[in-house]
């Protein structure tokens, strides 16, 4: 009875060393992949702030016939604007271009689910919901 009793503790041990082990390499691969992302973020929402600061500037003060004070005042708003709908798009790319790059490599099982579900549509984490509600 006793050696039963080890080989089931050995058995244990050794699901749970596995799981240990599986755990940290989920969580290794979930922090680079979201080291490397929020600088990809950080790149592309500066250039879409960027882009429409640019554009902007070339609709307010090349097209529009506007004079000079209220130009300025015009561009000044719409720079703030630019820059908040940067970031919003941003974030949204970011989500987005994640969401790729996860079912493109085959990250799913390779990536922790706190990470997995920062990528998902609504609908995809309401269903996830929904199973994690069941179980």
């Amino acid at each position: 009875m006793n050696g039963e009793m080890d080989e089931l503790d050995e058995k244990e041990q050794e699901r749970r060393k596995q799981d240990q082990i599986e755990y940290r390499k989920k969580k290794s691969a979930s922090n680079t992949f979201l080291f490397f992302g929020t600088i990809f973020e950080i790149i592309i929402t500066l250039a879409i702030v960027i882009g429409i600061v640019l554009l902007e500037a070339i609709i307010i003060l090349k097209w529009m016939n506007l004079p000079d004070q209220v130009k300025g005042n015009v561009f000044q708003f719409a720079s703030v604007g630019g820059l908040i709908g940067g970031i919003i798009l941003g974030f949204m790319a970011y989500k987005a271009i994640g969401r790729v790059v996860i079912k493109k490599f085959h990250l799913e099982d390779k990536l922790r689910d706190d990470v997995l579900n920062q990528f998902k549509t609504r609908k995809e984490y309401k269903e996830y919901y929904e199973k994690k509600q069941q179980r």
